[in-house]
């Protein structure tokens, strides 16, 4: 949702009152969440449609019944999903398979094994935000919506790695950041690979036009996850392949311990 401008609206009363606005999309359609100023006084919000007309926007009511519930739902959906923290694994999971997630938002893809990832639009890149575990009905947030990692900490990097990497790149390793592009491989013996670039291509900054490219060089780490999307062994930056294939090798191991335990 967008944050725009506060706006004055006549009541049936005749009464005039002042609402703080938040645009957003849904089902191809432009509406408007309407907030009171006075929101002590007046906690109850409401929904119109929204459109443009001669440069400006123009707010008319919602008249279908069940046009306007499916609104209601929608921005439910996206309260919920934007900060799960009060949500169980299995209630996320519930709301993440059962609820209609719009296509223009969010979109499901399989991981094998049962696992499963959804994605989120956001700032027109879609970014992994949160883990399925189909066979135990569990989710997790991967990804929060600041593009934060959720499941891994700073401890779970293997700092020494990043010796002699750029200042920025390491800061954004610190501040556990997504913002680059940042991807959960296919789950295989109950491990997946996760590559976090932590510095873009300088073509990364290049705009349609083809200026803005910097001289950086892509710079990734490289970590495996469990099926609750916690790491199992720490995130490196790797020189050769060879290293990566003995992490996967590493985290394999430390699973299937801990299922025959």
């Amino acid at each position: 949702m967008e944050e725009n401008n506060i706006v004055e609206i006549e009541m049936e009363d005749g009464s005039v009152r002042q609402f703080e606005t938040e645009l957003f999309t849904f089902e191809n359609a432009g509406y408007c969440l309407l907030t009171s100023v006075e929101k002590d006084k007046y906690p109850q919000a409401f929904f119109m449609k929204q459109s443009l007309e001669d440069y400006s926007i123009l707010l008319t009511d919602i008249e279908d019944e069940e046009e306007y519930q499916r609104v209601i739902d929608y921005v439910n959906l996206r309260c919920n999903l934007n900060n799960p923290s009060q949500l169980k694994d299995m209630e996320l999971f519930m709301l993440l398979k059962y609820q209609n997630l719009p296509r223009d938002k969010y979109e499901t893809s399989d991981l094998d094994e049962g696992m499963a990832v959804v994605s989120e639009s956001i700032g027109e890149w879609w970014k992994q935000r949160f883990l399925i575990n189909n066979n135990t009905m569990q989710a997790w947030e991967f990804m929060d919506i600041d593009q934060k990692l959720c499941t891994i900490s700073q401890e779970d990097i293997d700092w020494e790695s990043l010796d002699g990497l750029p200042p920025d790149a390491v800061e954004q390793a610190k501040d556990l950041s997504a913002v680059f592009p940042t991807f959960i491989r296919r789950f295989e013996k109950g491990v997946a690979e996760v590559s976090w670039q932590i510095n873009p291509d300088g073509r990364y900054y290049m705009d349609d036009d083809g200026f803005g490219m910097t001289d950086d060089e892509e710079i990734t780490i490289y970590g495996f996850i469990d099926q609750q999307g916690k790491p199992v062994v720490k995130f490196k930056a790797i020189k050769e392949l060879d290293e990566l294939d003995a992490m996967r090798e590493s985290a394999e191991k430390i699973v299937k311990e801990r299922k025959n335990k």
